[in-house]
């Protein structure tokens, strides 16, 4: 297993490369991706996410970070049990997100020290317990070291589209102003897009508020995103 500089042959489906950064497009590509991803048989996505765990664990970018940001998959998304049992076996300072504001598409990230600190929480997924602290975009607790995002669809540019809510991209930018503001560098750490490799697009249509990613890891590949 290996990372690459530049990914090889473009992988499908495909949106038009002329398309607007418009919301019935956005919608369309949503739409059929998460409809591919519910239509995968259960043992399948089992095994790719497997695969692409396995992939992650082997490069240097896990195991030269001491501190992580992941999540816990839901909804068909690539699943994370073995990072994070493997980042608790190891020692890793682990932070999940919580959300603070459906309302608002708003969300925190919570420091867990194992999986006694989840327990079932918005939209079906298992976060951080209550009573655990959050730390907010601005919070300087919060320093991970690799950042893993799930999304509904990626391209090799970088662009990142999710399920809608805006949860990331709402503490990634808020993030990356106050960085800004402090004089810091706006991308504190590598943010790596985890995802099944269909769910790369050859172009996607990005719109202003999305945050894009630095790299992408699925099975069959981890790669770097030149800019």
């Amino acid at each position: 297993m290996e990372e690459k500089a530049m990914p090889g042959a473009p992988a499908s489906p495909q949106a038009p490369a002329d398309a607007p950064a418009s919301g019935g497009i956005r919608e369309e590509v949503r739409r059929a991706l998460l409809s591919r991803r519910r239509a995968q048989p259960a043992a399948r996505a089992a095994e790719l996410s497997l695969a692409a765990q396995e992939r992650l664990l082997a490069s240097p970018c896990w195991r030269e970070a001491a501190r992580v940001a992941l999540y816990a998959g839901v909804r068909g998304e690539v699943a994370t049990d073995l990072l994070l049992r493997e980042a608790w076996a190891t020692g890793r300072e682990v932070w999940l997100p919580r959300v603070r504001s459906v309302a608002d598409g708003l969300m925190d990230f919570v420091r867990c020290p194992g999986p006694e600190s989840l327990r079932p929480g918005a939209f079906g997924l298992n976060e951080p317990r209550p009573e655990l602290p959050g730390a907010g975009p601005g919070d300087a607790a919060f320093q991970p070291q690799l950042f893993l995002l799930p999304g509904v669809a990626f391209d090799r540019h970088g662009s990142r589209m999710g399920h809608g809510g805006g949860f990331y991209d709402r503490f990634l930018g808020a993030r990356a102003r106050m960085r800004q503001a402090t004089g810091g560098s706006a991308r504190a750490c590598p943010l790596l897009g985890f995802c099944f490799g269909f769910q790369i697009v050859e172009e996607l249509p990005r719109a202003a508020w999305d945050q894009p990613v630095d790299g992408l890891c699925t099975e069959g590949e981890l790669f770097w995103i030149s800019r």
